[in-house]
């Protein structure tokens, strides 16, 4: 089984193709469904954590968990590939801190932050905001405006 940080091969079909072979094997096209095959189709994502971002986006009601199951149908009926779902480098909408964070300026200078540096940043920040009981922050989201 792949595992979340590998990359996905977008689909060489459209999305009438897939919707047909999602119905020929009995799956019902809810709208859930077809929000998370237009965006394989025809969106620009990372990895599968952004997937989810631009689906949640579009239908609050999308959890990551629906984002993955419909991941592992789409590739269980061929439409997609997990061996390389990334169609751009990574925009940003998700972070999972891992080696550190570039932060770049209004004034375009760009600022290194280290993973431990950005989790004392956010430790104190949320400290400040009433969240001290929080051990380990596993990833960060970053809320574009559209």
């Amino acid at each position: 089984m792949d595992t979340e940080n590998q990359m996905l091969e977008h689909a060489l079909l459209d999305e009438n193709e897939i919707f047909a072979m999602l119905k020929e094997r009995g799956f019902r096209l809810t709208q859930q469904r077809k929000i998370i095959v237009e965006i394989i189709v025809n969106e620009n994502y990372s990895c599968c954590k952004e997937v989810y971002i631009l689906a949640h986006r579009r239908d609050k009601s999308i959890g990551i968990a629906t984002v993955y199951r419909m991941l592992q149908v789409l590739e269980e009926v061929g439409a997609i590939s997990r061996k390389n779902l990334q169609k751009t480098a990574c925009t940003g909408r998700c972070c999972d801190m891992k080696g550190g964070c570039t932060i770049v300026t209004d004034k375009s200078t760009q600022i290194i932050l280290s993973e431990e540096d950005i989790q004392e940043a956010l430790k104190y920040i949320m400290e400040k905001n009433g969240y001290a009981d929080v051990e380990e922050i596993k990833a960060v989201l970053v809320n574009q405006s559209v």
